[in-house]
């Protein structure tokens, strides 16, 4: 899924089969004995704890802990995909493992389970020539619908439109926008805003113009905060779209939005 933390894995294991772990202490003495064991690797976390103590860690499998969970014959997506993360995106990650985990176990509650998840930096779509790498992709699933949902997160470090350079947010709302004229995939892009609200608005309000159908709902935005915090993340109506209408990211009544519109992708 992604580099996770203690504390991060504490909540995903609201997820297990096994049931939850009881305490971030546990979780950590089990982690030991991976790392022991030479599954998994920690790796200093370069942002400061939110209440205070040491230095965090985040954790990543390694080549032997992949083959124990995949068999022997796994490969890594990536070659960089046992290495440490980059510390200039130690935020951008732990943000968007907080929007994994956090979606993870508020659609568990509701029956559904993450499937086909794509890490960052995995998924590489070919646009009429044109690379986009979003930041993640996976499924939820339940014994009768799927839905599937691109992940943008944004840290405010993109510039969102500019006639100096093309590597912008525009730019990945003409892509996305063209990805899903090209294939035809029922699926929502998801811009989770982790420092402001006005740059979420701001993204809506160039996707507007961006996006060839209008009455499309293709692209859709939260702010972290907000979702993190949420009683029910993927119940309430947490996210905007480019017509600043408002949707829950699994509806409340199955097949369709707040607003009335089909989000399942049809099951093979």
């Amino acid at each position: 899924m992604a580099p996770l933390t203690t504390a991060q894995l504490l909540k995903l294991s609201q997820t297990f089969a096994s049931g939850p772990f009881q305490s971030p202490r546990t979780v950590l003495d089990r982690l030991q004995r991976l790392v022991a064991g030479g599954f998994v690797r920690r790796f200093p976390l370069a942002i400061a704890p939110a209440h205070g103590g040491g230095v965090a860690h985040y954790f990543k499998v390694t080549p032997s802990g992949l083959r124990l969970i995949y068999g022997e014959n796994a490969r890594p997506p990536t070659k960089q995909f046992f290495a440490p993360v980059a510390v200039a995106r130690h935020f951008h990650t732990h943000c968007l493992s907080e929007f994994l985990v956090t979606t993870a176990v508020a659609a568990h509650k509701r029956g559904f389970r993450m499937h086909d998840i794509h890490p960052e930096n995995t998924l590489v779509l070919d646009i009429n020539g044109e690379r986009l790498l979003p930041d993640s992709r996976f499924d939820l699933l339940d014994d009768a619908s799927r839905f599937r949902f691109l992940i943008e997160q944004d840290c405010s470090t993109e510039t969102i439109r500019s006639t100096k350079h093309d590597d912008t947010i525009h730019r990945k709302l003409r892509l996305h926008d063209a990805h899903q004229d090209q294939t035809g995939e029922r699926h929502r892009v998801v811009f989770v805003s982790s420092r402001s609200r006005e740059r979420l608005v701001n993204i809506l309000d160039a996707a507007a113009t961006v996006v060839r159908y209008p009455e499309r709902t293709l692209f859709l935005g939260v702010y972290l905060p907000d979702y993190v915090n949420a009683l029910d993340p993927v119940g309430e109506p947490l996210f905007l779209d480019h017509r600043g209408r408002r949707h829950a990211l699994l509806p409340s009544t199955l097949g369709t939005t707040s607003a009335g519109q089909s989000l399942a992708v049809t099951t093979p």
